[in-house]
């Protein structure tokens, strides 16, 4: 009782803040610039010869930046392909004109930051500073954020979006910019420690609610608290203590893994497995001017996937392969025997590799708001680690899962937000299950926020 009151009254007004902005982010996240979004807005690659260059360099990305035909290695570091040298930073002028090209009137330079401001705290922004900060004068109160060393949108928020993002994602994540002005930490430890003092207050909350309702029923009566508002802190614990509990759980697992002792991890792969680490350039014969002749490209990435060369096309509304082998450009989808051929080539011939195409949401590849692509191939292995992959088969993108990671998909986002297949495909169900849950969450984190104003103004008497 005693550690339930004490960490009730510190911890209940922050229960009340995260299940009303949870409310809100069911509908409104915090803002964040996909990156197809900003290649609708990049400049075209301008067509070219860039044979040499491409063999000469580390790059495996080709872009066009402020009139520039621009390349990246796999760290993201920049060089003009023109010339060959490296670009460490744009110039302010080539910077305003990736500006301009997200408004139809002028942009205005605001400012230029050294560090993050609580917008850039999603994009953990530290190799891009100085960032360029811009209002767009679009109407809409816009604001764009550009790294000075690469050119690249980093955020775009509007008047809309960080409304919504002040009083759901924000307060919800706890983005206190000063927690994250140096990466996750000591942010990571500080929202760890609170879900895990939370925890301890639901449990111990759960222990005297069903022990004071064996009392009450000894009695004949739903609870034994002759107080309203103690009565009805009591049972409406009772009724959702047990969501408030996986609840703050999940939020914990949030920023936490499964634990290996239960799901241990015995290998070391991931989604990388069917990209290979150092392509293989002298594998690419259709040349990179082919393929920029025969699209408006946004971008194009040289990729390798199971020993075969790839280029992955972006235009402004889609993305694809070109196989690199060819002699002319022309879009290549995956099929079954490529996917377990570039899993296979990870494991070797000691693990057995199927894969099958998979035109529905599974558990673990689902989009609550269906934005992931289908189908995909469901490329599964039968080794300990139950390593399983989803490859698109027309971009090859890849999402892994082991055995670990599906365990902490259920403790974090299966608990936190439902995001299963069933309410993928019960939208409307879904919308009216949390609403349920965080309503009840809410009406219990109120009366107790009652009680310890009440515990506390009794104390300082």
């Amino acid at each position: 009782m005693t550690i339930h009151r004490i960490l009730g009254t510190m911890l209940s007004i922050l229960f009340l803040m995260w299940f009303l902005s949870g409310m809100v982010m069911m509908y409104h996240g915090y803002p964040s610039l996909p990156a197809a979004d900003r290649l609708k807005h990049a400049e075209s690659i301008v067509a070219g010869e860039y044979a040499a260059a491409l063999r000469s360099s580390s790059t495996v990305s080709i872009e066009q930046v402020a009139g520039r035909t621009v390349g990246f290695d796999k760290d993201d570091n920049m060089c003009d392909l023109a010339s060959g040298m490296p670009v460490t930073r744009l110039t302010d002028e080539a910077l305003m004109q990736v500006a301009e090209r997200w408004t139809a009137s002028a942009p205005t330079l605001i400012d230029t930051l050294s560090e993050i401001d609580v917008w850039l705290i999603g994009t953990m922004p530290f190799r891009e500073f100085p960032v360029y900060h811009y209002a767009l004068n679009d109407g809409k109160d816009g604001e764009l954020y550009v790294s000075s060393r690469t050119g690249r949108a980093l955020q775009l928020t509007d008047s809309r979006s960080r409304f919504w993002a002040w009083v759901g994602a924000i307060p919800h994540w706890i983005y206190i910019t000063k927690l994250r002005a140096t990466g996750r930490q000591p942010w990571t430890s500080v929202v760890l420690w609170l879900s895990g003092a939370g925890i301890v207050m639901v449990l111990s909350g759960l222990v005297v609610g069903v022990r004071s309702a064996v009392v009450a029923r000894r009695r004949r009566r739903l609870s034994p608290y002759a107080k309203p508002i103690l009565r009805w802190h009591h049972l409406l614990g009772l009724a959702f203590g047990l969501f408030v509990l996986t609840w703050i759980f999940s939020g914990f697992m949030s920023l936490a893994d499964a634990p290996q002792l239960i799901w241990p991890v015995r290998g070391e792969h991931s989604a990388k497995d069917v990209y290979a680490q150092e392509v293989g350039k002298q594998k690419f014969t259709l040349p990179a001017g082919s393929v920029l002749a025969s699209a408006d490209v946004k971008r194009l990435d040289m990729v390798e996937m199971g020993g075969v060369p790839y280029y992955h096309v972006t235009t402004a509304d889609d993305d694809y392969l070109v196989d690199a082998t060819q002699t002319a450009p022309h879009r290549s989808v995956l099929n079954a025997s490529r996917c377990t051929d570039m899993v296979q080539q990870a494991y070797g011939k000691d693990v057995s590799v199927s894969a099958a195409l998979l035109r529905a949401y599974d558990d673990y590849y689902v989009s609550q708001k269906q934005q992931l692509p289908l189908p995909v191939y469901k490329v599964t292995t039968d080794n300990a680690d139950g390593d399983t992959y989803y490859i698109n088969p027309k971009n090859g993108a890849c999402r892994y899962y082991n055995n670990n990671r599906r365990a902490g998909k259920w403790m974090y986002t299966g608990m936190h937000a439902l995001n299963t297949a069933f309410f993928a495909d019960r939208p409307v169900l879904r919308s009216v299950v949390m609403w349920l849950l965080l309503l009840g969450g809410t009406a219990v984190s109120l009366t107790g926020l009652v009680l310890s104003v009440r515990y506390l103004r009794r104390r300082l008497r």
